[in-house]
């Protein structure tokens, strides 16, 4: 009889662990979504009073391939709150599904389906792209994939974001054709600043239009006390990510000339003597 009740306790505890795991892998899988508090406030983990807190935000993800990139060649990037943005639907389901696996479990990652942008608005965005998914720049051409979703004015955001000095804000801008009207904006609300590294993808670097305002921008971005460090292609990085090496062996070159339009990332650091906003 004892020999009985103990197989059947040892059953219950089995039963008992088994689902705790799979309620805490859904409940870990659940902090890849939208967190809010109830001020409608983004949860960060990661935030204290006594250290440095680090955030990443990821703008235009993609298929999270950036992200693994990040916590791949990032010292401590466990400790990060990752925050990304992705407003793609198809885009939105492959970045979620990748950040899932259980080597991210210990991340907080938290994926926004939203656009970045200048106003808290819907605004037409070109879907089903894949990585050339954009703001639709043109609303007299609307074509069968373009949807209206919703966008965030960004400036904003991140003020109510960083709220204690202690903050250290790494950037990655993907957003094809629309990275010019969101960095003039946060040069006029005076929050470029905010923010202690980026990594720009300059697009349409060839438009005779648009080059006048990116030339403005780069002059704001070292007068505003940041340094270009370096350009880097994001199919070198993959392939330096996929041997599983160090972000030393990433290329680094300093001629954007000499590199293609695509997938380029120029590298900007906050000079150590600049005050934050």
């Amino acid at each position: 009889m004892t020999i009985i009740l103990s197989t059947v306790a040892l059953l219950i505890f089995i039963l008992t662990l088994f689902i705790y795991l799979i309620l805490s892998e859904e409940s870990r899988s659940s902090e890849t979504n939208d967190i809010f508090n109830s001020h409608n406030e983004i949860i960060l983990r990661n935030r204290n009073n006594y250290s440095i807190h680090h955030i990443y935000i990821d703008i235009g993800c993609f298929n999270g391939e950036t992200i693994e990139h990040f916590i791949h060649f990032i010292p401590n990037s466990t400790f990060y709150d990752i925050i990304t943005f992705e407003p793609d639907p198809i885009n939105y389901q492959l970045c979620k599904q990748r950040l899932k696996e259980k080597k991210y479990m210990n991340i907080n990652i938290i994926i926004l389906q939203k656009i970045v942008w200048i106003r808290d608005e819907q605004i037409y965005f070109q879907t089903e792209q894949g990585r050339l998914s954009r703001i639709n720049m043109n609303a007299n051409a609307l074509n069968s994939n373009s949807k209206k979703l919703d966008a965030i004015d960004f400036s904003s955001w991140l003020v109510r974001l960083v709220k204690s000095k202690n903050t250290k804000v790494h950037i990655k801008i993907s957003m094809p054709g629309a990275e010019l009207f969101l960095l003039e904006k946060m040069i006029n609300d005076d929050t470029l600043r905010l923010v202690d590294r980026y990594e720009i993808e300059w697009t349409d670097r060839e438009n005779l239009r648009t080059r006048p305002i990116r030339l403005y921008i780069q002059l704001m971005l070292d007068t505003n006390g940041f340094d270009c460090l370096y350009y880097t292609s994001l199919d070198d990085t993959r392939k330096i990510f996929q041997l599983n090496k160090t972000f030393e062996n990433v290329t680094k070159h300093h001629d954007w000339r000499t590199m293609s339009e695509f997938d380029t990332y120029a590298h900007y650091v906050q000079r150590p003597d600049v005050d934050h906003v």
